[in-house]
Parts: C-alpha cells; sequence; structure tokens
C-alpha cells in the first residue's frame, strides 16, 4: 500500500501490521481485572515483546501484514495460526487455505519440545518457532499487561525520542548482517547526526534541543517502512537499517529524508531553529564487508565525509554522491 503524503513525498512504500486492538478474543465488556491470552516472546529478537491474541484467528508468521509478526529467518511468511475454538485457543501449524485444508509449515511448531499440529494451549505453554524464536502463551491482566509492556520498552526504547536505543540496534544489525551476507541480498546501513548541534544547544538552551532531537525523530520514523530500524546512535546522532535496499535506493531515500528536514519548520518558543543532517551510507552487497564492524565504521566514515564536504548532504560509495 502507499502512504498518505508527507513531508517527505509519497512515493515511499510502507508496510501496514495489523494491530486487531479493536477485536477483543474475550467477551467485550469484560470486568476489570479479567485476564486476556498473549503470546510473550521470550528468545529470539524483541525479547519481551507482547502480542494479545485477538479475534477468532490470528496468523502467525515472518510476512508482515500477519497479526503477529515474528522476523526469524527460519519461520515461514505464514507459518501457523491460532484459532478460537469453544475448548478455548488451539494453536495450528501451517496456514489455513481458501479451501479449508491447512499447508503446514517448513520448519513446523513445537510446544514444550514437542512438535504439534494441533494443540490446545494451557498457560504457560513455551512455542517455538524457526531457529531462535521462543514465545509464552500467558494469561495477564491489565497490571501485568502494563508492567510487561514497560520492561520491554525500557529496554529497547530511548526514552526521549522514543526511537530505539542503541543496544537493540547493534543486536538487530549483527543478526540482519549474518542473514543478508548469507542469503546475498543488500542491506544498507545509515549513519546520520544533526549539523552543528552544539551550536544548537549552547545558543537556544537544552529544552529546544530536545525539542529538535524529538520532532526529527518523528519526522524520520514516518518516512520509512514497518521493517526497517531507526534507532538514536548517541547524543544527536541517529542510524538506520535499511533491510533488502541497494545502495542506490538507500541514497534516495536518505536524500528524501535530508530535504525533509532541511524545509521543515522547527519552532520552539517563537523562535525558528536552524535544524540540518548530514548522513553516511555504507551499504552490504555480496562479501564486501566482512563483519558488521566494518559496515558500521564506513558507513561512519562516509558520515565524516559528508560533514567534511560542507554538511546538509548524503555521502556514500555511490559515484558521484
Amino acid at each position: 500500500m502507499r502512504v498518505a503524503k508527507s513531508e517527505f513525498g509519497d512515493d515511499y512504500e510502507k508496510t501496514t501490521v495489523l494491530s486487531g486492538k479493536d477485536l477483543e478474543i474475550f467477551t467485550p465488556g469484560k470486568q476489570a481485572g479479567a485476564r486476556s491470552a498473549y503470546l510473550i516472546v521470550i528468545n529470539g529478537r524483541s525479547v519481551g515483546k507482547m502480542f494479545k491474541l485477538t479475534g477468532e484467528r490470528v496468523v502467525v508468521g515472518r510476512q508482515a501484514s500477519n497479526e503477529i509478526m515474528i522476523d526469524d529467518e527460519g519461520v515461514s511468511r505464514r507459518h501457523a495460526h491460532v484459532e478460537r475454538a469453544a475448548a478455548g485457543l488451539v494453536l495450528v501449524d501451517g496456514e489455513r487455505m481458501p479451501d479449508g485444508q491447512i499447508k503446514m509449515s517448513t520448519n513446523g511448531v513445537f510446544v514444550n519440545g514437542n512438535r504439534v499440529q494441533r494443540h490446545l494451549l494451557a498457560d504457560g505453554d513455551k512455542v517455538q518457532l524457526g531457529s531462535s524464536t521462543i514465545l509464552k502463551f500467558s494469561f495477564q491482566d491489565e497490571i501485568e499487561e502494563k508492567f510487561q509492556a514497560d520492561q520491554y520498552k525500557k529496554a529497547t526504547i530511548d526514552d526521549l525520542t522514543q526511537a530505539f536505543n542503541k543496544k537493540y540496534f547493534a543486536d538487530q544489525l549483527k543478526t540482519d548482517f549474518a542473514f543478508y551476507s548469507r542469503h546475498g541480498s543488500p542491506l544498507s546501513l545509515v549513519l546520520f547526526d544533526i549539523d552543528f548541534f552544539k551550536k544548537l544547544n549552547d545558543g537556544f538552551g537544552h529544552p529546544a534541543g530536545d525539542y529538535v532531537l524529538k520532532t526529527l525523530a518523528q519526522l524520520v520514523q514516518k518516512a520509512l517502512r514497518t521493517e526497517d530500524i531507526f534507532a538514536r546512535y548517541g547524543g544527536e546522532e541517529f542510524g538506520i537499517v535499511l533491510r533488502d535496499t541497494d545502495g542506490e535506493r538507500a541514497f534516495l531515500i536518505c536524500e528524501r529524508v535530508r530535504r525533509g528536514i532541511e524545509n521543515f519548520q522547527f519552532v520552539y518558543d517563537g523562535k525558528r531553529l536552524p535544524v540540518t543532517i548530514s548522513m553516511g551510507i555504507a551499504t552490504l552487497e555480496g562479501q564486501n564487508y566482512p563483519t558488521p564492524k566494518s559496515l558500521v565504521k564506513a558507513a561512519d566514515e562516509f558520515l565524516y565525509q559528508a560533514k567534511h564536504k560542507g554538511r546538509n548532504r548524503t555521502e556514500s560509495g555511490l559515484m558521484g554522491s
């Protein structure tokens, strides 16, 4: 689908992940203190993330449009589903086809160590999908739900900008690097920072600086796809992992983001703030970078070139960038 036109233009594809938040698996209007069913990631990417089981059927798999999207190369696009039955919630290996038949997943579904095709879920069951993802089935009340959500947020999200934090970003980059290197698909890493941010802080005050960081992060987030990873990498430095994106496409995306920031009116306490960014891109294609560290180093060097050449520009390995 296409996103509505924004500060960055209307020609950048964005994937929407369905939340199902309006479809309650249990009786609508349940009493306060009632417990809802969840699958909670306890191993693999996004440890601590919770998925509420909603609606009559919830699809689990690697495809971004699933109600539960699992980012694991060993997980099929539509690996399994949870459906509502008279006895409770049933986990089914595979995808239900239009004719009602079940097309089973490639690597199977395991519950508490045993491979299953169909399993009535019980509180505490541990569900393994793919090579590393383990989900725990659990009933949570509102207090428990809030606690789990807060813990996940503290572990992965930067409090000021609401972008991912550096640790989460580094972990994701390491995993993505291994996957894309092994499969030969392109992966682009972007590092960028705010030009003359110290001067802005000194001249307008730290609250103005915080306003710029938060607003800029919101603008960039809107320009990216769901599968892209955006994080606060340092004080005024940010990072983006663009999956399945070659150097040419990454450069076009970065230029759209850079121009959007340049043209946006940052106004704080009635004063227009001068905000631009410099960006560096390194793209993994084949085996051109041996390690994640070398990819980060290359992106950082291109960022340095952007600053050295006058700032408010994007540099990469492309000729003429």
